[in-house]
């Protein structure tokens, strides 16, 4: 028997919250709805990590989502016992690192607005949302009630859709994103567009501009930076031969993305953020750990 194309399996969640560290020092957990993402982006470090390798079910990365059934009422739990021991608030969330909380299984699941409904109930000090998917529109109500307490994270990686088309084809257009950042600013969303990692752009000036125009802050990475292991990572996927047969440049090259940053902290400061550090800036506020 072949193997289907595309695998959505029913997994019930044994948990909500994992403790976490590395990238995401500072953050004290994430939260995965799904595991496995349909947008299967030809750079994602998860790919190459472990979570891949036990639960791919012999599936290319993108070909198999997870919904986690019953996420919600295990976080409602955690969350409560976390509110015990008197640690809510001073906890920060990170929701997801190794899914797209907002792919389309949401439109049919919803786990993660069931997940933001118990996490309006019981905020964290800190609850940041990692997504490219316009989707995360439909939840703007619970994310502007969740006030300042809630950061929205929209990855916006290049102004080129070429290169969109090329490296992340799976992906919502570019300005599909930059449309769901106006709106989540419209709304009092606290908002910032992670370029992570940096792809090729068409320049420092019209790329930098596009991203001032919509977002307070920018995260900037490159793969060198941003892997987990110094571009290792990146190196084992098709990053380096798409590259090549693209004529894209040096894939491990951070000279592009260092002045794309240096670029945006000479007009807006400590709005500017890179890598490691500025992914977890507003979060070390909350939980008080180091770098």
């Amino acid at each position: 028997m072949s193997k289907p194309d595309f695998l959505l399996h029913e997994r019930p969640a044994r948990g909500a919250l994992t403790r976490t560290g590395g990238f995401l020092t500072g953050f004290s957990h994430t939260l995965q709805p799904y595991i496995g993402c349909r947008f299967g982006c030809s750079y994602c470090y998860v790919s190459q990590s472990n979570v891949h390798r036990f639960y791919n079910g012999g599936q290319e990365w993108g070909n198999y989502v997870y919904p986690r059934v019953g996420i919600a009422e295990r976080l409602e739990s955690e969350l409560a016992r976390l509110h015990r021991r008197d640690a809510l608030n001073r906890s920060a969330i990170f929701m997801s690192s190794s899914t797209d909380p907002y792919q389309g299984a949401e439109r049919t699941y919803q786990l993660t607005r069931h997940c933001l409904s118990v996490l309006e109930k019981s905020p964290p000090g800190l609850l940041v949302i990692q997504t490219r998917a316009p989707l995360a529109a439909r939840d703007f109500d619970i994310m502007a009630a969740l006030g300042d307490r809630c950061l929205l994270n929209l990855t916006i990686e290049t102004d080129r859709e070429d290169v969109r088309r090329v490296l992340t084809p799976l992906c919502p257009s570019i300005q599909q994103r930059l449309e769901t950042v106006r709106q989540a600013r419209r709304r009092g969303i606290e908002t910032q567009v992670t370029v992570s990692p940096c792809l090729p752009f068409s320049s420092l000036e019209a790329f930098g501009e596009l991203l001032l125009g919509v977002s307070d802050r920018v995260i900037v990475d490159s793969f060198v930076a941003g892997d987990g292991g110094g571009g290792k990572r990146t190196e084992r996927t098709a990053i380096p031969a798409l590259y090549a047969a693209s004529g894209l440049g040096e894939w491990d090259s951070q000279e592009a993305a260092s002045s794309l940053y240096q670029w945006l902290h000479h007009r807006i400061g400590e709005r500017a953020g890179w890598s490691q550090e500025g992914f977890t800036r507003q979060a070390r506020k909350v939980t008080s750990v180091s770098c």
